[in-house]
This record gives structure tokens, sequence and C-alpha cells, in this order.
């Protein structure tokens, strides 16, 4: 696969003289991968997320989205390509209702109507938000709202989409729902997808996870590679998916597991097989 973004040395801080929230920081993403972003509260991520959007300018580096170097004047082009849902759907809603609320996006590109209704409608069809047209979205359930955010950002057809922190107000059920919506977008129309999260079972679905602390890049790798982590991740303040850390506790009572990481689903299934030998 090749890069849809390259970042190279990137710095950034919020005030001359004071420390950098991002301190040389480089890396790529794949076109059509999911990168998870995980780190301790001020560690730079969500800073990352706005500057490859172009909402915020690095003082050094460049970034590169679509072989475009991110500048004055492409900004409105690599924005076309990079869309973004944020931690709290309220502040991205300004339509009275749902379809109001997607179409807005589109109105302000000068997209002709006849093409609008067929892509609002598709947008809402593949966050199964279709019944839910007419309904105000302050009505909503704060998983159905993040659906819609997704939705009015899909409908604007970028190549890649930034979830900052988009989970993080939802109880279990709302981050499955947003989830499952990320995932089918992903395999129906190849997405990229870089997610900034502290659910660490949302971070171990993606193809490569990357941990940030103190602005500064410890690893980025495949997840069964950064758990493997082990205890410094909990040391950062971090946390280790559910199925890990069984793993842990069962190697503890001597139990001889795998020496890989398994998913849940992957645990369960080598339990279950391991009963039925015995």
């Amino acid at each position: 696969m090749d890069n849809i973004i390259e970042i190279k040395n990137l710095t950034f801080s919020y005030e001359e003289d004071a420390n950098n929230v991002l301190k040389d920081v480089s890396f790529e993403v794949k076109r059509g991968e999911w990168l998870a972003i995980i780190g301790p509260n001020g560690s730079g991520k969500s800073t990352l997320a706005k500057m490859i959007n172009g909402l915020l300018v690095p003082q050094q580096g460049t970034i590169k989205v679509n072989d475009a170097v991110l500048s004055e004047e492409s900004v409105w082009y690599v924005r076309s390509i990079v869309g973004m849902v944020f931690q709290n759907p309220d502040n991205q809603f300004v339509g009275a209702t749902v379809e109001d609320d997607v179409a807005f996006g589109l109105e302000n590109k000068g997209v002709p109507r006849e093409e609008m209704i067929p892509r609002v409608q598709e947008a809402l069809e593949m966050v199964n938000m279709s019944q839910f047209v007419d309904r105000e979205p302050a009505k909503l359930s704060g998983g159905q709202k993040q659906r819609v955010a997704v939705a009015s950002v899909y409908a604007l057809r970028p190549d890649v989409i930034i979830l900052d922190e988009a989970t993080a107000m939802l109880d279990p059920k709302g981050r499955r729902e947003v989830i499952k919506v990320i995932d089918a977008l992903r395999e129906a129309h190849d997405l990229t997808v870089i997610s900034i999260t502290h659910d660490i079972e949302e971070a171990a679905r993606a193809d490569r996870i990357m941990v940030l602390k103190d602005g500064e890049i410890q690893d980025i790798a495949v997840p069964e590679a950064v758990f493997s982590i082990g205890e410094g991740l909990i040391q950062m303040g971090l946390d280790l998916p559910f199925a890990e850390k069984l793993q842990a506790n069962l190697k503890g009572l001597g139990v001889e597991v795998p020496d890989k990481y398994l998913t849940e689903e992957e645990l369960v299934q080598w339990i279950s097989q391991s009963y039925l030998k015995v």
C-alpha cells in the first residue's frame, strides 16, 4: 500500500518559548489502514490530529496528504481529503434535522441538489440512521448523534476520517455502534481511519497502534507488538485489552497460554479448544 499521509519532523508548541507539545514527530499512514493513536493525557494526540487537518500550523516539519504538502494554499484541498469527527457531536451540529445536518457540508461545497439528495441518503443508510432523517439532532442518543456526525463527514467523500476521541463520551453500546459503522465504511470504501482514543479495546481493532508520550512516539506497531509492552503501558497511565489481562492472569495461575496476543474471540476459541481436548 502507498502512503496517504506522511509526517516529517513535526514540532509544535502553543506559545513561544513554551515546552513543545510535539517533538520531532515522523510517521506515515498507509492508504486504507486503521491507525490508532493512544497515550496519556497531554501527550499531544489531539494536537497531532488537528495539525493533519490544517487546524493548527507546526513550528517545524511537514505534513503531506495525498502527495500534497499542507500549506495555506493547499489547506482546503487537504480538508477535502481528511474529515474529522470530534469528541462532542453537539459541537458539529448546525442543521434543524438530521437530514439538514448531513446536507450542510455539501451545500457549502456547492454540490448540486440532484447529487446532494442521494449522497445524504447513502450516508445515513451507511450509519443506519435513515429512519431519523426528520429528527432533531438534540433528541438523539449519544451513539446516534455520533453516527450522524460520521455521516456528515462521510457524505463529503473524504479518503481519511480522523476520530478525535469520538467514542469517549459514549457508553459501551454507543461505542460499539460507532466502531461498527467505521468498520463498515472501511470495508465498503477503502477508507483510511486515524482514531485518537483512550479506549484500548477500540485501539485493538486497528491495523497499527502509535503510542505517544510527552509529544514523542514511544512505539508504532501492530497491536500484538504494542500490547506486549504490558506493564510499560500501564505505567504510562494506559490499559491493556481484557483478553491480554486474562492471559496474564491465567499465566500467573500456571496455565500454559499461547505466547502471543489474542483477541477476545481468539482467546475464547483457544479456551474452548483446550477444554475440549481435556
